[in-house]
């Protein structure tokens, strides 16, 4: 795929900016407790934006800045968790709960899971994971088990669980997966990555990198299609995620793919 140029880029950090800018104010403005707006949407805004500003810091080569932004986009990404689970959160007063904010679903949990994974934070991962986890409603959720099993395989690897337990979630998921026939959309993009991490808990060099390139095809389809022309449509957080994972694992990456750019690794 074609790089964008610098001045896209540029254009696309001054968005970024100007939006966080944008959500401070009205955040001032007590915007959101006129309207009834969760507060918790002020933290995901802005993890959104922070996660563009590192794509678009990484793109560029900077990594200091790429990185800076990486890791306020998930201190913020993971406020709506801490507000929800965390008894010493001095804003858990304000949470409406993570069942009502909108803020705490099973997607953007294996989002900022995959985002803590990119960032390899050993500290801030210490710090966040333990709030992370799923509503009661996305846990029991059977048509989605295989997303999942993600979420809980990836809680545990973080925070250098039992291999064991990673494997059996992996396995089930995979399994899962082979029994019934995937048309594409997330359960394609499921499969991909769940066999990443599993060829990693296993640690197997061979079947990782086999596993990664198949991750890394089906993200470019999603980059020419519903994300093209954003940001994520030019770095992949997960896949990044994944390759520090690995070398977590003892395993390697000597690829040079523009989804993975030496500046986050």
């Amino acid at each position: 795929m074609t790089q964008p140029k610098e001045a896209t880029i540029r254009e696309w950090i001054t968005e970024s900016n100007y939006q966080l800018s944008r959500i401070e104010q009205l955040a001032k403005e007590g915007f959101h407790q006129k309207h009834n707006i969760p507060q918790e949407s002020v933290f995901h805004g802005r993890s959104e934006y922070y996660a563009e500003l590192a794509i678009c810091y990484a793109l560029l080569g900077e990594r200091k800045q790429s990185i800076d932004s990486l890791t306020q986009a998930i201190m913020n990404g993971v406020m709506p968790y801490r507000m929800a689970y965390d008894d010493q959160c001095e804003l858990r007063h304000l949470s409406v709960g993570p069942e009502k904010s909108g803020c705490v679903n099973l997607a953007l949990t294996h989002s900022l899971l995959l985002k803590i994974a990119s960032l390899d934070d050993d500290a801030l991962t210490r710090e966040s994971v333990p709030f992370i986890q799923l509503i009661e409603k996305d846990m029991n959720d059977s048509k989605s088990m295989e997303m999942v099993n993600t979420v809980q395989a990836l809680r545990n690897i973080l925070t250098h669980g039992d291999d064991s337990l990673s494997k059996s979630l992996l396995q089930s998921a995979l399994d899962n997966s082979l029994t019934h026939p995937i048309k594409g959309g997330w359960r394609a993009r499921s499969y991909t990555l769940n066999l990443c991490l599993f060829t990693i808990v296993t640690r197997d060099q061979q079947s990782f990198e086999k596993a990664l390139q198949m991750n890394l095809k089906d993200y470019e389809k999603g980059a020419k299609g519903e994300i093209r022309g954003t940001p994520e449509a030019y770095i992949s957080l997960p896949a990044v995620g994944l390759v520090k994972l690995a070398k977590r694992y003892g395993l390697s990456y000597e690829g040079k793919h523009t989804l993975i750019p030496e500046s986050l690794l």
